[in-house]
């Protein structure tokens, strides 16, 4: 029972974070937002939570970042793929390169959204404070 409950979870997951690979280019440029979780690519295009999948070494890892304000399509999150050796956690502030819809790599796979820099650890009073409303937007 617990193997259904921990498969229908993942399955859930999956469906829910469109995975690095498939989710549409949504914006041009570099956008800073807060990662909320990172997910490791435990099958091709199946994302599991870090802390879930056990040992990553050598798998794809994804972050969803949300951003305070839509971007100028609308959306206000994305997945991300991590570079290695980068530590991000949830919480932290991340800056974002967002894949060219019509860019292809050498290898012919399609470009992909990309964590470009860590910002500020979660721990910091930038990244507490990111996305909460000012004084001004208060008034």
């Amino acid at each position: 029972m617990r193997n259904i409950l921990t498969l229908a979870a993942v399955a859930m997951l999956a469906t829910l974070i469109q995975g690095c690979s498939t989710q549409a280019p949504l914006a041009t440029g570099l956008h800073t937002g807060k990662v909320q979780g990172v997910y490791v690519e435990a099958y091709d295009g199946v994302f599991v939570e870090r802390q879930t999948a056990g040992a990553a070494v050598g798998k794809a890892l994804c972050a969803y970042v949300t951003f305070p304000n839509p971007l100028p399509d609308g959306q206000t999150f994305v997945t991300a793929q991590l570079p290695a050796g980068l530590d991000i956690e949830a919480g932290d502030l991340v800056q974002v390169s967002f894949a060219d819809p019509g860019a292809f790599e050498a290898d012919s796979v399609p470009a992909r959204n990309k964590v470009t820099a860590l910002v500020a650890k979660g721990i910091t009073q930038l990244a507490r404070s990111f996305g909460a409303p000012t004084q001004a937007s208060l008034q």
